[in-house]
């Protein structure tokens, strides 16, 4: 079972959280000044099945819940942002300039989650709501809360993800980020992808969030690093 401290306030960043719009796009800017550049780690190989989905026809892999890491997972960097990537797993296509097409696993939705975090603080915010979430009412709210522009300029780091739950069609993921203000070095930014049309998208709640209360603070161990052997 996943090792998750419960939430704590993080030293007057309160305000900062009540403002969230979409977690992996603005939550992060709760961060970004603080935050330690990414690790630059190539991980070590890891075993999956070739099996393809349908949509993008990429290999399943791994569906455990702690799947290890693929032997070509490697780090993509733009704009002082580095993130995790891979050619088997995904992102292993391009649309209008950002990545698409994972594996529909929990590897895949975390791949996900970090790619649309990326793109929302190299390439835009707006595009990368259109793209990466699922049509809905809260996907109208956020989208009138979202501006073009690049949401950040201060680069976070990926440090893993924790995969709470996982169907098949739906993927509970928490994506884990290193930053000094949490009491254990972690901050956890947890969302639901559902499987739609070939790919995952993030499922936004009607209020134009992406997750109810304060986010978790993982510890060391807890979660599925992006770097190192998982198995």
């Amino acid at each position: 079972m996943s090792q998750v401290q419960k939430p704590q306030t993080l030293r007057g960043k309160t305000a900062w959280w009540a403002a969230v719009t979409v977690v992996f796009i603005v939550a992060v800017l709760a961060f970004l000044i603080l935050v330690k550049p990414a690790p630059q780690n190539t991980p070590q190989a890891g075993e999956g099945t070739t099996q393809p989905t349908e949509g993008c026809n990429v290999p399943e892999g791994d569906t455990s819940s702690k799947p290890a890491m693929p032997v070509d997972l490697r780090w993509e960097a733009d704009k002082g942002w580095t993130w995790p990537v891979s050619d088997t797993y995904g992102p292993t296509d391009t649309k209008d300039g950002f990545p698409v097409c994972f594996a529909r696993s929990p590897l895949g939705a975390a791949l996900t989650a970090v790619s649309m975090n990326a793109s929302a603080n190299v390439i835009s915010a707006r595009k990368a709501v259109e793209l990466y979430t699922m049509e809905s009412k809260g996907k109208d709210v956020l989208l009138g809360k979202t501006p073009d522009e690049p949401a950040a300029t201060s680069p976070a780091s990926f440090a893993g993800f924790i995969v709470d739950s996982f169907t098949g069609d739906e993927a509970a993921i928490t994506l884990v980020m290193a930053t000094p203000i949490s009491s254990t070095g972690y901050t956890g930014l947890p969302g639901t992808f559902k499987w739609v049309d070939g790919d995952w998208k993030l499922k936004i709640l009607d209020d134009g969030s992406s997750f109810v209360g304060q986010p978790p603070v993982p510890v060391k161990g807890g979660f599925v690093e992006w770097v190192g052997s998982n198995g």
